[in-house]
């Protein structure tokens, strides 16, 4: 079911403000680095809050890697990206081929829920159902959140 949308979702202990800010500004603070495609090598990880902005790394070896374009955004309620990681873990070069991930941030009572969704897998063509599979999987999107919300916990 390529076509089917992955959601994940965590509650953070932070205002709305905090927790955009932590998403987008702090991305470097929360994002795993073994998720990286330099690891050890890894200078700055990035979110670029504007519309056409990448997410990317920097290595301390080599060029940028430009991992998505910012879509649309809108602090603190929302941010829309071209996902430019393919099913095999290949830079899509061109954003209007890439999956679309969609963070939105809504407040309640435990703080702020972050709501990702991750959709348009078929836009990356063969291997698409086992890709959204993977982003899925306890090592995938959750495994992500799951980080920031411990950083956004040390930080409340």
């Amino acid at each position: 079911m390529a076509d089917t949308a992955c959601r994940v979702a965590r509650w953070v202990p932070l205002d709305r403000e905090q927790a955009f800010d932590l998403f987008v500004d702090g991305f470097a603070r929360w994002w795993p680095r073994a998720y990286t495609f330099s690891g050890e090598d890894c200078e700055d990880i990035g979110l670029e809050p504007m519309a056409g902005g990448a997410c990317y790394e920097q290595s301390a070896r080599g060029p940028r890697i430009v991992w998505g374009t910012v879509l649309s955004i809108e602090r603190p309620l929302f941010l829309r990206l071209a996902w430019q990681i393919g099913p095999d873990r290949s830079v899509v070069p061109d954003p209007a081929t890439a999956s679309r991930v969609t963070v939105e941030f809504r407040t309640g009572l435990q703080g702020t829920l972050v709501d990702l969704t991750h959709d348009d897998f078929l836009r990356h063509g063969e291997g698409a159902e086992a890709y959204r599979a993977a982003m899925a999987s306890p090592e995938g999107w959750p495994f992500c959140l799951d980080h920031l919300e411990r950083v956004a916990r040390a930080q409340a």
